[in-house]
């Protein structure tokens, strides 16, 4: 990996927004999952900017008035602060969902959006509880990078307040009508998905998957993953360098006449 990872702060209502950007060519948006930033994303910056992508990875923390709209705001500005837009839209996680809304909100901003791992339809307060107990998804902390984000996030002015409203998010309204609409944009789109992950389940993103009427990849243990471990909802941080491909390949068949160069 020969790229280098550049932070650039911006301003947006008098607070600044950061965003890391790493190689040249087509621009990519790489948005991050709950609590975490765009710095979190070292490995799979630099893996995919070795491809012939300029990645913008911005940190996404809206303190005051939590809404996922204004997430998506603030996604928007980043993208536009560092030249990305348009650009397809990778989002990781709660990225994925962030990166809908952007297609919703700023649909001239977006080429493709790759939703991976993402909880795009309610998990309802069961799955939800399950969550916030410790089990097989805990690993996630144990990415350097992604633990200190979030000690960062929670340690922040009014983080724990930022993380506990995205979070009642979950609990909200149905998604459902929201997917129908991004899939009315005719964006194209793709849903992936860990085969193992412990902490959203493959039938979020078959059911995501169905209401996007996209089609959905699925990453399986067998099929050329490189890992020990099985992949789990961490995927893109322990392997990085499938997370690019795959992601790259997707891209192609979304967008077969804008490859990156």
């Amino acid at each position: 990996m020969t790229s280098e990872i550049k932070r650039y702060r911006l301003r947006h209502r008098a607070r600044p927004l950061d965003v890391w950007v790493a190689g040249e060519g087509q621009p990519l948006v790489l948005l991050h999952g709950w609590g975490l930033s765009g710095r979190a994303y070292r490995g799979a910056m630099l893996a995919l900017a070795d491809l012939g992508y300029r990645v913008a990875a911005p940190g996404i923390a809206v303190t005051e008035d939590w809404h996922i709209e204004r997430a998506a705001e603030f996604a928007a500005e980043a993208m536009a602060g560092v030249d990305a837009a348009p650009a397809p839209i990778v989002g990781h996680s709660f990225g994925g969902v962030i990166g809908a809304q952007v297609t919703l909100d700023h649909t001239e901003f977006v080429s493709a959006l790759v939703a991976v791992d993402s909880p795009l339809v309610s998990l309802g307060s069961a799955r939800l509880g399950r969550i916030m107990l410790p089990g097989a998804h805990y690993r996630i902390v144990g990415h350097g990078p992604a633990a200190a984000a979030l000690l960062r996030s929670a340690t922040s002015r009014k983080g724990v307040e930022s993380l506990w409203r995205s979070a009642r998010w979950f609990l909200g309204k149905p998604k459902d009508e929201v997917l129908v609409r991004v899939a009315q944009t005719g964006v194209p789109r793709a849903v992936l998905w860990a085969e193992n992950d412990s902490l959203i389940p493959l039938g979020i993103g078959v059911k995501a998957a169905k209401l996007l009427d996209c089609d959905l990849t699925v990453i399986h243990s067998n099929n050329g993953w490189p890992g020990t471990r099985p992949p789990d909802h961490d995927w893109p941080f322990r392997q990085p360098v499938h997370f690019a491909n795959t992601v790259t390949g997707i891209l192609e068949g979304l967008l077969p006449q804008k490859k990156a160069t």
